[in-house]
């Protein structure tokens, strides 16, 4: 198999993708007619991940993330708000560690983001333990009904299922006996907060890349809705690993390996 028919295989069933210029769904480094030997899967193409990907016999990878973030620059790589990469940078370094490895890199955001049941948002859900019907949603989003709950005990709740991920604390704005009854979920970088409000949610799940806290806070304590917030990897990465397993279940003659990562943080209390 070429890696061009992996990308063949996400136009087919990603209808929703905007496929003339799309920005997020592409090779992103290396041939796409080289025959696959192996595939990963990750949230991120870190170097760690890259090479773990490599020492498991993968020469195609597929992220879920940008290979770098900012702007091209004189090496082929990306230096992030124009800052000036010099040859030694880390950046720079994993462009030359890719093209020694032959990886190919393919790009899977927006098909993934918005594939039913399994994909970012759907896992997202499942993991925290709703698995009915949202009542209400649109692009990025689900509202979910909860039975009463006070907003601390919620956020253990949410805490105890995003340990299987890695994160070890949820932040919580609000008071904490509020009772709530409706969570808005979100994911990426892009959970707005007043969109979310508006579709009838009384406590909002954020992750820390899609909030300005400076903001969002403000508008949490002026208006009583509570915010709970999470790492951004963390809401991904159940969707990540449905990925994995969706490509190991429709390419059965190539092997699949999930390059797990989770929360990109751990915190300390003491």
């Amino acid at each position: 198999m070429k890696a061009s028919e992996l990308l063949d295989h996400f136009k087919k069933i990603g209808t929703w993708v905007k496929w003339n210029g799309s920005e997020a769904d592409k090779f992103l480094h290396g041939d796409p007619e080289t025959e696959v030997k192996a595939i990963g899967v990750a949230w991120m193409s870190t170097l760690s991940n890259l090479k773990q990907a490599e020492e498991l016999g993968c020469n195609l990878f597929i992220t879920h993330e940008p290979l770098y973030a900012g702007f091209a620059n004189e090496y082929g790589v990306y230096s992030s708000n124009f800052i000036l990469l010099e040859v030694d940078d880390p950046w720079v370094e994993k462009g030359r560690w890719i093209d020694e490895h032959n990886m190919v890199i393919l790009r899977c955001h927006d098909t993934w983001d918005d594939y039913p049941g399994i994909g970012i948002h759907g896992a997202w859900a499942k993991l925290l333990g709703f698995e009915d019907k949202p009542v209400n949603q649109a692009k990025f989003y689900e509202v979910h009904e909860i039975p009463a709950t006070r907003l601390d005990d919620l956020a253990r709740k949410i805490l105890k299922r995003v340990r299987m991920i890695g994160q070890d604390v949820v932040h919580v704005v609000g008071d904490p006996a509020k009772e709530v009854t409706r969570i808005a979920l979100g994911t990426g970088a892009i959970t707005n907060y007043r969109t979310m409000h508006e579709l009838g949610a009384d406590v909002l799940l954020l992750t820390d890349d899609g909030t300005r806290t400076w903001e969002s806070a403000q508008w949490s304590e002026d208006t009583g809705v509570p915010l709970l917030i999470v790492n951004h990897a963390t809401a991904e990465e159940p969707g990540i690993r449905e990925l994995a397993r969706y490509l190991q279940s429709t390419f059965l003659h190539v092997p699949v390996y999930a390059i797990e990562r989770g929360c990109l943080y751990h915190s300390i209390s003491r």
